[in-house]
């Protein structure tokens, strides 16, 4: 068995490399991101941030995605492919099912 390089593990040391050396030229010319964070406007451009996004989510986005995930995605999707690998599985595990002449076949649902 090859042991193969993932292609994350390129993506996630740049990433670090990337915020190592952002740190530092912030460092260089004296950027303290304490200070950054901690300033008024700052503190304000982020209250407003999260307001607005919670807003957004309840008013827009929460309706859509819970049918979206609850109708479409669990029942159409999940539930049904949680019923077939449980159906194969008891398939699997018995095989006198596969092998006896008089039992009848189970029925695996697409």
């Amino acid at each position: 068995m090859s042991m193969e390089k993932q292609p994350n593990q390129k993506g996630i040391i740049k990433i670090i490399i990337l915020i190592i050396i952002a740190l530092l030229i912030l460092s260089y010319f004296g950027i303290s991101l304490r200070a950054v964070i901690n300033s008024p406007v700052t503190q304000d451009n982020i209250s407003y941030t999260t307001t607005s996004s919670i807003n957004i989510w309840n008013t827009y986005l929460k309706k859509p995605t819970a049918y979206i995930w609850n109708d479409i995605f669990i029942n159409l999707i999940w539930n049904p492919a949680i019923n077939n690998i449980n159906n194969i599985n008891n398939i699997k595990s018995s095989p006198s099912i596969l092998t006896s002449p008089t039992s009848t076949p189970q029925t695996i649902h697409l």
